[in-house]
């Protein structure tokens, strides 16, 4: 298993710092009266035990890496007094054995002596080693924490993004029984008045809307050309009961064909304007569907001329505007809204959302 960046960095600053203490141990001597057997033997010893309580330091410090600032200095300080203290006393104790071994006439320093000399000259290098690990360790710490910070960002988008699916299949599938009610509510109000014929012609349309429509993915944008040919179907349900009393009226420019919108944005504000427009009037109504581009918006307008009862304000209060509006908002936030305006005669609702002709992330 190879090692990590920073173990590698760790093991080359150990391996570095006691090869140079070595080597700033033995120029003195060699300068002065030459470095003997004995001498390069103790200065090899103290280097190699170095090495080793270098990593009791390093793993104190890692263990602590996470604890607040004065518990680290605690455990840090503690360490180096510990290695400092029994490399000292290592040395010390293997004084005479290594000049007996080596047939050494130089006399070993007392015990006190050397051990204390050896504490005051060591503590400082285990010092400047754990400050050494501190810092090695505090650069990893922060990039894990930031791979941390980024795999929490990236779960969060995936909740978020699952979250608006949810929200955006939730308000889409709101539209299926609110539709349907006021379909099936226009049938039987046929079939109470014995309108039998245009009430069946009324159905079967409806079945085929019904299996254009509802097999799509709830939150699919589709070609402005497509859900304008959905709206032709749900025309052709509404024409059965209306007549010639149902004028419509689409304008939409060649070049807006593939922009793409939220599949079933447009049919609630054809049935609103059908609802209260059309439905209470004797008299034709004009319903004109209109697409256009604004710099980097597309605009829809959906407005009517009917002329409803003055009690019938329209305030966008009802699901099928409010479910438009909320829609665009999960989808576009601020780049895509709904405004609704009464008129004198007539009612306009105008939707405006991002201009794309392709799907984000898809291959083109």
């Amino acid at each position: 298993m190879p090692l990590k960046p920073e173990h590698r960095q760790t093991i080359w600053l150990v391996i570095t710092t006691w090869t140079l203490s070595g080597i700033l141990y033995l120029i003195p001597y060699h300068i002065f009266s030459g470095a003997s057997t004995y001498v390069l033997v103790s200065v090899v010893n103290i280097c190699v035990m170095g090495m080793l309580l270098s990593w009791g330091v390093w793993w104190t410090v890692r263990r602590t890496r996470r604890r607040n600032m004065a518990v680290r200095l605690a455990a840090m300080g503690v360490a180096v007094c510990l290695a400092s203290g029994t490399l000292a006393l290592i040395d010390a104790a293997t004084g005479e054995w290594i000049g007996r071994l080596v047939v050494s006439k130089q006399m070993a320093a007392p015990f006190g002596l050397r051990a204390t000399n050896n504490f005051i000259a060591l503590i400082w290098q285990f010092a400047l080693l754990g400050a050494a690990f501190t810092v090695i360790e505090a650069n990893r710490l922060t990039r894990e924490r930031e791979l941390e910070l980024a795999a929490a960002r990236e779960t969060a988008s995936r909740a978020e993004a699952a979250a608006s699916a949810a929200s955006l299949a939730a308000l889409r599938y709101q539209l299926n029984p609110h539709f349907l009610f006021n379909t099936l509510n226009a049938i039987s109000s046929l079939i109470v008045t014995r309108e039998y014929a245009t009430a069946d012609a009324m159905l079967a349309k409806l079945s085929e809307f019904l299996r254009a429509t509802l097999s799509s993915e709830p939150d699919a944008l589709l070609p402005l050309e497509d859900e304008l040919a959905t709206l032709q179907h749900y025309l052709e349900i509404e024409s059965v009961r209306f007549g010639e009393r149902l004028a419509v009226e689409f304008v939409c420019p060649p070049s807006l064909n593939a922009a793409l919108v939220p599949g079933f944005l447009l049919q609630p504000l054809i049935e609103n304007a059908i609802k209260y427009a059309l439905a209470p009037s004797a008299v034709p109504v004009t319903i004109r569907v209109e697409a256009a581009r604004e710099g980097d918006t597309l605009v829809v307008t959906v407005e009517d001329d009917g002329n409803g009862q003055e009690k019938d304000m329209r305030p966008g209060t009802g699901v099928g505007i409010a479910n438009v509006r909320q829609r665009l908002e999960a989808l576009y936030g601020a780049a895509g809204s709904l405004r609704t305006e009464k008129r004198a005669r007539g009612f306009v609702a105008v939707a405006r959302l991002p201009f794309n002709t392709h799907v984000e992330g898809a291959a083109t």
